[in-house]
């Protein structure tokens, strides 16, 4: 186990590493200036040898290469740079922008695996019943609609019919205002993927009900209940998790368009604001904080995995003992 862990943590590193690499290339080839972003129209007002200082006092008048250099060297020292726009510490930035994009996500993770275990497991069970079709349907509407569209409409009918939530902001009235904030876009992210999920895990637990060590349950007289969360449950549990995994880029990605909707000041708009001024340290600071959550988030369910699953266990030791 111990050489597994290993192995993935080198792994890890090495993704980072070109994932950085990567995206610092392409976010240096994309067109615009920062120097435009950070004057606006007074850079049509510059001369050439005032945009020629400009680049120098970023920079970005240096090879591709070396930029990369210094800016890998200091992420190593803990500097990350400062905003070309406001100037700001990009590590104080992070600080205040990362918590409410975890509290978005844990609770969109929340409204996803609550709603999809139950609907999963019940449409598993009762395979083409009028609630399987039911629920079917309904999995491919979300999976379908987008996740702008959607959280216009609930702001349509919950803040602009019914003025029960509010639409934009974290709140700053105490827990219940709190909660009021995050209801639309903890439902609006946690919805936008769940019908994945229910699909996924339906069709694992309608195949593992039919197999021969079920019914050999069945037949010794072992409860419905006991074999469903005991055997059934966990083996079909472990293509859910997996997705889980994988998906959590997709939730990142997706948290981009509802932190900017419901203007939450987390990463994801952090993310937009940064590339629309072309703010190179910021943008590249969220990129490599994301794919670190990634990457610790894949290796979280690998584990878990390995855990529930014995023979995953197995294979890991003997890997280990060779």
């Amino acid at each position: 186990m111990t050489r597994y862990i290993v192995s993935r943590l080198c792994e890890a590193i090495v993704v980072l590493l070109i994932g950085s690499i990567l995206c610092f290339a392409f976010i240096r080839v994309l067109p615009g200036d920062p120097a435009a972003a950070m004057y606006g129209d007074q850079v049509q007002k510059m001369s050439q040898a005032d945009k020629i200082r400009i680049a120098e006092n970023l920079g970005l008048n240096e090879p591709l290469y070396t930029q990369y250099g210094k800016w890998f060297m200091g992420v190593l020292q803990g500097e990350w740079g400062r905003s070309y726009t406001t100037g700001e510490d990009v590590k104080t930035m992070i600080a205040h922008t990362i918590e409410p994009t975890i509290i978005l996500i844990v609770a969109s993770a929340v409204v996803t695996v609550v709603l999809s275990l139950f609907l999963g497991v019940i449409t598993g069970l009762r395979r083409y019943s009028f609630l399987d079709h039911a629920i079917t349907v309904a999995s491919f509407i979300f999976m379908s609609i987008p996740s702008f569209w959607f959280a216009l409409m609930l702001m349509l009918f919950f803040s602009v019919y019914l003025g029960m939530l509010p639409t934009a902001g974290m709140g700053q009235g105490g827990i219940g205002d709190w909660l009021k904030h995050l209801i639309m876009p903890a439902f609006v992210l946690g919805l936008s993927h769940i019908g994945y999920y229910i699909r996924i895990l339906r069709n694992h637990v309608a195949v593992t009900q039919e197999k021969e060590f079920v019914w050999a349950l069945k037949a010794r007289g072992i409860s419905e209940k006991t074999i469903l969360w005991k055997h059934i449950f966990p083996n079909a549990s472990l293509p859910y998790l997996s997705f889980m995994g994988m998906s959590l880029s997709l939730t990142l990605a997706g948290s981009v368009v509802v932190e900017t909707l419901f203007s939450w000041p987390g990463l994801g708009r952090l993310s937009l604001k940064s590339a629309l001024a072309h703010d190179y340290p910021v943008l590249m600071a969220v990129i490599l904080l994301s794919m670190s959550i990634v990457i610790l988030g894949s290796f979280v369910v690998d584990l878990i995995c390995a855990w529930i699953d014995p023979r995953m266990r197995q294979h890991l030791l003997k890997e280990e003992g060779r």
